[in-house]
């Protein structure tokens, strides 16, 4: 194993042309937030960008973005995202590998935040795909959906273990699927204007030793309209939608889109939101340019099928955060945004613009 992964170190160096110019930033950081309690992490990046010896333009280039987390809960997180660019095509992942204690509310859009439950599960996902620029604003893309999932610890006789749920024993997932993306924004970390539109439909079958069958279908739809040189608007509606025998740990969590609620807090096989935000970089000159602020709002609700969704039943979240830019011709921004929904208060510290 070492000499394979030698191998491969020696084959990227070769692969790197001489001139590459090379960029890299770290930052630790400490947090507090309901989920996860007391937190200290490291936020890095590293990236090559291969000038092209026939223009002396630079748009090739291979990048890794990486988190991890350490929280007072003992919780653990490593997420890495790299991405390779080469033309029209890019290749990019992300990987995780997570042990991470967590609180379980049951299933559906009304859970109760006081009946709830401790658990531990250790993961591991990665998510590849392989994109093609078929024009100016037109990518289309496959993927590959990978995954393991264990229970380390549930409460005796408690939810997790009474209830009827796919996916409690040890359990890998494998899905393969394709998408279609309309972006006019730009494709940067901070978009300021345009739109991105992207349809996307997964499946996971047996016969790619996935212990699981079921299909998810998702659409997300941003759309960023510029106020000025130092301001933003940004919009996005998304759905996912997931049909078939879904393991309950692979169910689209309300609070990864809305920042006032744990994560895990509605869950169910369907999830619908909108949010808009306010962006801005106020300032112009020294350190003080790479200071951002946003304010948000967000609204969403779970179901287990389309036609459960109700009219009565959205939850709402609202809130602002600061930025502060890593990369300040890029806006590769370190965020912090404090969210506040009924009874619930949440601290979010991450890199990127969560849309």
């Amino acid at each position: 194993m070492k000499s394979a992964f030698a191998t491969l170190f020696l084959l990227a160096i070769t692969l790197l042309p001489l001139e590459a110019q090379l960029t890299f930033t770290a930052y630790p950081y400490l947090a507090y937030s309901s989920e996860t309690r007391a937190m200290a992490g490291a936020f890095s990046f590293v990236r090559y960008d291969f000038a092209d010896p026939q223009t002396g333009t630079s748009p090739n280039r291979i990048s890794l973005l990486g988190n991890t987390i350490f929280s007072q809960n003992h919780q653990f997180l490593l997420a890495l995202i790299p991405r390779y660019e080469y033309g029209a095509f890019m290749i990019d992942s992300s990987i995780e590998f997570s042990l991470w204690p967590d609180t379980f509310y049951g299933i559906g859009n009304s859970t109760d935040h006081d009946i709830s439950e401790s658990f531990t599960s250790g993961n591991y996902a990665t998510e590849t795909s392989l994109r093609y620029r078929l024009g100016q604003n037109l990518i289309a893309s496959v993927q590959m959906d990978l995954g393991w999932h264990e229970l380390r610890k549930t409460v005796d006789a408690g939810m997790l273990e009474t209830m009827e749920l796919v996916g409690k024993e040890d359990a890998r997932h494998s899905g393969i699927g394709a998408s279609l993306r309309f972006d006019s924004s730009g494709g940067s970390y901070y978009p300021e204007k345009g739109m991105r539109f992207e349809l996307k439909q997964i499946w996971y079958e047996d016969a790619l030793g996935s212990d699981f069958t079921w299909q998810k279908h998702l659409y997300d739809w941003r759309i960023y309209i510029p106020m000025g040189k130092k301001n933003v608007l940004a919009f996005q509606s998304d759905l996912e939608q997931n049909k078939g025998e879904v393991p309950y740990y692979r169910y689209p969590e309300l609070g990864r889109r809305l920042r006032a609620y744990d994560s895990r807090r509605f869950v169910d096989k369907l999830r619908i939101s909108q949010r808009i935000e306010h962006r801005s970089f106020p300032f112009e000159e020294g350190l003080a340019k790479r200071l951002g602020f946003v304010l948000f709002a967000e609204t969403g609700q779970v179901a287990p099928d389309f036609q459960e969704i109700a009219l009565k039943d959205w939850h709402v979240s609202v809130g602002g955060g600061i930025r502060f830019s890593i990369l300040p011709q890029e806006r590769l921004n370190l965020r912090a945004d404090l969210g506040f929904g009924k009874d619930s208060i949440n601290l979010i510290i991450n890199a990127r613009e969560v849309f």
